[in-house]
């Protein structure tokens, strides 16, 4: 009789260093997005988490690896970039919601204040460009039909859209439920093909 084979299976993840992980990620990411990049280090971190500075320098060599981690785990904990219904509202409404509320004010202001640093590019890249990149296909889609006049800057038209978001935040403190569709309602009324009389 042959011998069967040998499972050669990798033993389960201990839970508890799982659960350590997710300590680790939670504190880092509360700093990231309540004050900003600047604040994640090893010791912020394990103070904020409950977890030992040297359970974190096993899994982390440096503030920055951490701060690259959690980064990524705010990518990943982000909604997806899709087209939604295929309207340039619904996907202004969608990325309004993730620069001011998802992502944190902390790295909104290192956005502003940083804009050159090394995680501004990375937020720049893996989650803010490809927001806009939808709805600047879906404002271009809207100009090839004909709904929005050809001579209308596409680009300028998003970044006023967020520059409008950004004040309001600034004034108010927050933006509301009705911000989305009240700068939506502005700007069709200023970009829209006007019927002909």
């Amino acid at each position: 009789m042959a011998d069967s084979p040998v499972s050669q299976q990798s033993p389960a993840p201990d839970p508890r260093t799982a659960r350590t992980d997710r300590k680790i990620l939670a504190g880092a990411v509360k700093l990231l997005r309540e004050f900003g990049p600047q604040k994640v280090t090893i010791e912020a971190v394990a103070v904020i988490s409950g977890v030992a500075k040297t359970s974190i320098y096993r899994r982390y060599n440096n503030s920055d690896e951490l701060l690259e981690a959690a980064l990524e785990h705010v990518n990943t904990e982000l909604p997806p970039v899709s087209p939604g219904s295929g309207n340039w509202e619904e996907s202004m409404r969608s990325a309004i919601e993730v620069l001011f509320e998802d992502m944190g004010k902390g790295l909104v202001l290192t956005l502003l204040q940083d804009p050159h640093s090394t995680t501004s590019e990375v937020l720049r890249r893996k989650i803010i460009g490809p927001r806009m990149e939808l709805l600047r296909d879906l404002l271009r889609r809207d100009q090839e039909l004909g709904l929005i006049r050809k001579n209308v800057d596409l680009d300028v038209v998003i970044d006023f859209m967020l520059g409008a978001s950004y004040a309001h935040v600034a004034r108010y403190g927050s933006l509301g439920e009705a911000w989305p569709s009240r700068v939506h309602a502005t700007l069709a009324n200023l970009v829209a093909v006007k019927p002909v009389e």
